[in-house]
């Protein structure tokens, strides 16, 4: 019975993506912020999409209601997956190696490199992208102040840090540090303009800065190495917690003299604190008061999404492509894919984008895609192929989380041991405020309720589940109030408590 009801349940999840190829220049859902601003650039294609969109606009109303009904099978085929992918890292222990770590693949990564850029270069001469979103020149637009500085880790990096603060508070309540989430980035925060959760506490007096992780657009520096080098590419969440965290940290310490931060975040801001605190202790959880996670991850051996569970089989593949073509990037900033998701996300067919969104985080319609051509100038920004494969390795493992499995060999070159250790998240003792989002099929609430209650005594400190959002709804709910409210209500009562 189950061998015929998966590939039927695959067969209906595939025929979703169907009315994708329909709707791609058409309107989209009933939506809460109106039709979609296109701004004033206007699409080479809109003398052959205008037409279309009279013809095609009534098939919406048929095609959304069933696209949202399909969508909703996902967690189950997502769900077999996911308990089959830990048995598929065939591959790995050789994909390791050296094999993909000698000058072979750092030659045809090359290649790669230099024919995109060219091809980006063209497509940004048909097609021009805007330039990307800088938290302290966007800040002023809606009346606050900014500030831009660099902080370089202990091997290394270089990473923008970002101020946003109002010039009208005569003191600040808390300093309240964000960093980026997976494929994001210094601006994702402030991408929901005036209900931006940067600019909402900032309007309270709060001081608010925003961190960045190595690989992201801010954070593609080094002291010595290029960012077209595998060697540079060569990190997961581990490295941002036991490096870029502190960095940043200590920083924001030494500007503001503060004890009392204020850590604010999604998904793997998360992992990047219990990693920090696994290997650091006390030593900088004792700058923060509290934490306020939306999905945080942790263990993610839930996991429901079939786009995720899918990779996590063939994850093998992904890190063979990534040695061999990526430099080990997933290049979402390479400037040939930049350009193509920007114009079809933000300029030709935001809607198609926001389906894209519901069949891979989950089904919601908290995503508010008439700000696309205003995101996608950053969204989605690229990361290493390992951080990738980090959370993919833990697809099907429950309650499990622990450094990165290289293979016996390689684990015993790096950890000097064969297998890798796990990650104490007792170790987090800051008191932590978890939002766990219903609608997600990535992040779970059941896998972030595991891993609130693998935290220390001291760090439970409170945790709520928001029906409607999904891991996406955190950069750009429709409803700002609904997803932000909570955490800044227990912000407020935390400050007025003296907790």
């Amino acid at each position: 019975m189950l061998a015929k009801i998966v590939p039927t349940m695959l067969f209906f999840k595939l025929w979703a993506l169907m009315p994708l190829a329909l709707l791609i220049v058409i309107g989209g859902p009933p939506h809460a912020n109106g039709e979609p601003q296109l701004g004033s650039a206007v699409s080479p294609l809109a003398s052959i999409v205008n037409p279309v969109r009279g013809i095609l606009d009534p098939v919406v109303g048929v095609l959304s209601p069933v696209v949202e009904v399909v969508t909703g099978l996902a967690p189950i085929p997502g769900a077999l997956l996911g308990a089959v992918a830990p048995h598929t890292d065939v591959l790995n222990p050789l994909l390791q190696s050296a094999l993909l770590q000698n000058n072979i693949t750092q030659f045809s990564s090359d290649i790669v490199t230099s024919l995109t850029a060219v091809v980006g270069l063209v497509a940004n001469a048909l097609l021009p992208v805007p330039p990307y979103l800088r938290p302290d020149q966007e800040a002023p637009k809606f009346g606050f102040v900014g500030e831009a500085y660099n902080v370089t880790t202990s091997d290394g990096y270089i990473l923008g840090v970002f101020r946003v603060r109002s010039g009208t508070c005569r003191s600040y309540r808390s300093v309240v540090i964000i960093p980026p989430g997976v494929l994001s980035n210094a601006a994702s925060f402030i991408f929901l303009k005036e209900n931006s959760l940067v600019y909402r506490l900032a309007r309270e007096c709060n001081d608010v800065w925003l961190l960045t992780f190595r690989g992201y657009i801010f954070g593609r520096g080094h002291t010595r190495l290029s960012d077209t080098s595998s060697e540079f590419w060569d990190y997961y969440q581990y490295h941002w917690g036991v490096y870029d965290l502190p960095a940043q940290i200590e920083f924001v310490y030494r500007k503001t003299n503060s004890t009392r931060m204020r850590y604010f975040g999604v998904d793997q801001s998360g992992t990047a604190l219990l990693f920090m605190n696994h290997v650091h202790g006390q030593r900088y959880q004792r700058f923060l008061a509290a934490t306020y996670l939306f999905a945080p991850i942790g263990y993610l051996g839930r996991l429901k999404s079939v786009v995720f569970a899918t990779l996590a089989v063939l994850r093998d593949g992904l890190t063979a492509a990534g040695a061999l073509v990526l430099h080990n990037e997933v290049a979402f900033m390479n400037p040939t894919i930049h350009s193509v998701l920007y114009n079809l996300c933000g300029r030709i067919s935001p809607i198609t984008c926001y389906y894209i969104f519901q069949i891979l985080a989950g089904n919601s319609r908290e995503i508010n895609y008439p700000l696309f051509p205003y995101m996608f100038a950053n969204l989605l920004d690229s990361i290493s192929v390992t951080t990738i494969n980090y959370y993919l390795q833990q697809v099907g493992k429950i309650n499990y989380m622990a450094y990165f499995d290289y293979g016996p060999a390689e684990n015993l070159r790096r950890y000097n041991r064969t297998t890798p250790e796990n990650v104490n998240i007792a170790a987090t003792t800051v008191p932590c405020n978890f939002y766990a989002l219903g609608s997600d099929s990535v992040t779970v609430p059941e896998d972030v309720l595991a891993t609130y209650r693998a935290l220390a005594p001291s760090a439970r400190a409170s945790f709520q589940v928001l029906d409607k959002y999904s891991g996406v709804s955190g950069l750009f709910a429709v409803d700002t109030e609904g997803i932000y409210g909570p955490a800044i209500r227990r912000l407020n009562a935390d400050l007025a408590s003296g907790a």
